[in-house]
C-alpha cells in the first residue's frame, strides 16, 4: 500500500495467484527464481524496521573464511512482536554495529564476529578473525575498541573473543590461511615452542623467500603446502631452487600437506619435534 496498491488490489492479486503473500506487507510474484540475498531482504521485511542481518548469515554476507550462504539469521529488536522469516535473535544493536551490503541491513564486521563468538566453536571464530584481519576488514587496533565498548554492556560472546584479542600481539604476522592456523593451533595444543609466522630468509644474493612458520635458532621452517604450490613446472622449478637456496644456508624444510594434517596430526607434530631435538 506504501507503494500505492489498495488493500483490495493486492487481496485480488493474491486470490487470483499473481502475488504470493510472504508475510505482512511483503509479497512476490510466483515462480520469480529465488536467491539467498532475496531470502535475507524478506526476512528484514517480514521483521520490520530494526532488523538486522546477522552472526552466521552476516559472516557468509561479508565472505568470512568458513561461512557460506545458505542461512537467514537475523537479529530483531527485542520488543518486536509480529512473525517473520528466519532464524532470529532478539535484541538491541547500536546503529555503529549495522551498515548496508547492497540494500541488505547487516552487522558489522567487529559486531559479526562478537555476536559469532557466542554460538559458535572457538576454531571456527578464530579462523574468521584470521580472514577478516588479514584482508584488512577490521584492524586488530579497533576489533579491540569495539570489544571493550560491547563488553561494558555485557554482550554474549565477549569472553570467547577476548581470549582470541588476549593472544594476538600487533607486532606478530597473522597466519596466512586457515590452513596454517590449523596447523599452529595442533602445534600449540602439543607443546611444541611457538615458531615465527611469515618469516623472510635471505642470502647474500637476497631475499630467497617467506616461509609460513620458523624457529630461526634451530633453522628450521614449515611450509603448510596447499594446493595452491601445486601449479605448474615453473614453480616447480622456482621452489626446487629455493630450497637448494635455503640447503646451503643449512636450514631444513618440512613440508606439511592438508591430507596429513588432517588424518595424521599425530606424525606431523612428531616429525616437527624430532626435527628441533636433532638441531644441530
Amino acid at each position: 500500500m506504501g507503494a500505492g496498491a489498495t488493500k483490495g488490489m493486492i487481496d485480488h492479486r493474491v486470490r487470483n495467484g499473481k502475488w504470493e503473500r510472504l508475510g505482512r506487507s511483503v509479497y512476490r510474484m510466483p515462480g520469480a527464481p529465488w536467491s539467498w540475498r532475496q531470502r535475507l531482504i524478506v526476512a528484514c521485511l517480514t521483521w520490520g524496521e530494526g532488523a538486522t542481518i546477522s552472526h552466521r548469515a552476516a559472516a557468509a554476507l561479508w565472505g568470512f573464511s568458513g561461512f557460506i550462504e545458505g542461512i537467514v539469521e537475523l537479529t530483531v529488536p527485542r520488543s518486536r512482536k509480529r512473525e517473520g522469516h528466519g532464524t532470529v535473535h532478539r535484541r538491541g544493536l547500536r546503529p555503529r554495529d549495522v551498515t548496508i551490503i547492497d540494500g541488505i541491513p547487516v552487522t558489522t564486521p567487529m559486531r559479526t564476529l562478537i555476536d559469532l563468538a557466542a554460538i559458535q566453536r572457538v576454531g571456527s571464530i578464530e579462523e574468521a578473525l584470521d580472514d577478516v584481519l588479514r584482508r584488512g576488514i577490521v584492524s586488530l587496533a579497533s576489533m579491540r575498541r569495539g570489544h571493550d565498548e560491547l563488553r561494558r554492556q555485557g554482550r554474549p560472546g565477549i569472553t570467547s573473543m577476548q581470549k582470541l584479542l588476549d593472544q594476538r600481539d600487533p607486532a606478530v604476522s597473522t597466519p596466512e590461511s586457515v590452513f596454517e592456523r590449523r596447523l599452529l593451533r595442533i602445534m600449540e595444543r602439543e607443546g611444541l615452542p611457538t615458531p615465527v609466522l611469515q618469516y623472510s630468509i635471505h642470502d647474500a644474493a637476497g631475499l630467497i623467500g617467506v616461509v609460513d612458520f620458523a624457529y630461526p635458532d634451530a633453522r628450521l621452517a614449515i611450509e603448510a603446502d596447499g594446493y595452491r604450490w601445486h601449479s605448474g613446472r615453473v614453480r616447480w622449478d622456482r621452489d626446487r631452487a629455493r630450497l637448494n637456496r635455503l640447503t646451503l644456508l643449512g636450514w631444513r624444510v618440512i613440508h606439511v600437506t592438508w591430507t596429513e594434517l588432517t588424518r595424521q596430526p599425530k606424525q606431523v607434530i612428531a616429525t616437527i619435534d624430532s626435527a628441533l631435538s636433532s638441531t644441530p
